[in-house]
């Protein structure tokens, strides 16, 4: 309901709701009944499906990211990889224009720009911290619409994965002298599993009776955590040779690394050399680097994270469906394992079955289709 206050001057201030419900003021007038109608009138503005802020016309993306960016419910992390992202990619370029100036054509030139210094990824995320800013504002009654929706970005290539053949991962092993790190390599060219999952790793997720791992945290680089969003609890097989270097003098005390939830109920799998957590940088520096440079694969530019793609082609080229390596990796849609389809053995002997001349008889169907290369080569 809207109403007036009376200021020090003699004069009234307009007041009323927005559907935010926050406090608004419709300007200050010197009578109470000027103040009131004022009041009643933004008041009935307000109420209308398409209502914007008035003080939204003035104010700036960047004054409008310094309100909404304490009220984001993310991780720290997360926060502090997209506070990089605004202050590089979208101040120099947003901060100063008002919300309401803004346009399609503006972010969709300033997205294309982005993506010509960025790679497809980081560009789409970059992009997605601007979406999000715009849907709040419009949350907020500052903007009506959000010009940064449906911009599109040049379409994703494929990225530079290394598929190491079994030749070449054994070559790197042979130039990798303390059996913990070889341990540590097989296992993640055996599961699939990402660094942060087998550096966080515990022994209590690990069942050598079954020969099963359960993957269910993470090392975030700060903390031990269970999976977000879109991740979900999975069980990868294990082999002899994944295991045959593995410590069997298990720590069965605490880890003694922050956990998000719960208590530690036992030791990390591959600890450190001093105890805590392996950093993937130092490892890569000090023993991935190295073995890769004496088998003389460093050419390839491999990364352990293409210990990942390795496991997954492996399991391609062996005529594991897709739909499986999917529940193996821990994808949250099958679209993401399509990376791999183009190394699945071809294999045409269904469709060669299953069309043969049309001419023939279809009792003679079967026996010509499946001879149909030979055939051909005849004529």
């Amino acid at each position: 309901m809207p109403w007036t206050v009376k200021r020090p001057s003699g004069n009234w201030t307009a007041m009323y709701r927005g559907p935010d419900r926050k406090a608004r003021t419709a300007g200050t007038f010197p009578t109470k009944t000027e103040a009131k109608d004022a009041a009643v009138l933004a008041e009935a503005e307000a109420l209308k499906p398409r209502w914007r802020d008035p003080k939204g016309e003035k104010l700036t993306w960047g004054e409008w990211c310094t309100a909404w960016w304490p009220s984001r419910s993310v991780e720290q992390t997360t926060l502090d990889t997209e506070e990089s992202m605004v202050r590089i990619h979208i101040e120099p370029v947003f901060k100063d224009v008002p919300l309401i100036d803004i346009t399609r054509h503006s972010v969709q030139d300033w997205a294309t720009q982005l993506s010509q210094v960025l790679a497809a990824g980081s560009a789409q995320r970059v992009l997605g911290v601007l979406v999000s800013s715009l849907s709040g504002a419009i949350d907020a009654g500052h903007i009506d619409h959000n010009p940064a929706t449906r911009i599109k970005l040049p379409p994703r290539s494929r990225g530079r994965e290394v598929f190491l053949t079994r030749e070449q991962y054994a070559s790197i092993l042979e130039n990798v002298p303390h059996p913990d790190d070889r341990a540590l390599l097989d296992f993640l060219v055996g599961t699939g599993a990402r660094w942060g999952e087998a550096a966080g790793l515990h022994w209590h997720n690990v069942d050598l009776m079954r020969g099963t791992v359960t993957i269910v945290d993470t090392y975030n680089g700060v903390e031990i955590k269970p999976y977000p969003k879109g991740r979900r609890e999975r069980r990868v097989p294990l082999f002899d040779w994944i295991v045959r270097d593995l410590d069997d003098e298990r720590t069965v005390s605490a880890c003694e690394v922050t956990h998000r939830i719960g208590r530690c109920t036992s030791g990390l799998v591959f600890p450190g050399r001093r105890g805590g957590v392996r950093d993937d940088r130092n490892f890569s520096r000090q023993v991935w680097t190295p073995a890769l440079k004496a088998a003389g694969l460093d050419g390839l530019g491999a990364t352990l994270h293409d210990l990942r793609h390795t496991y997954a082609s492996w399991l391609v080229q062996a005529g594991v469906p897709l739909e499986r390596i999917a529940s193996l990796l821990g994808h949250a849609s099958i679209a993401t394992t399509q990376i791999y389809a183009h190394l699945a053995p071809a294999s045409h002997d269904d469709v060669r079955l299953a069309l043969g001349e049309p001419r023939l008889a279809d009792g003679k169907q079967t026996a010509i289709a499946s001879g149909y290369v030979g055939l051909r080569a005849t004529k």
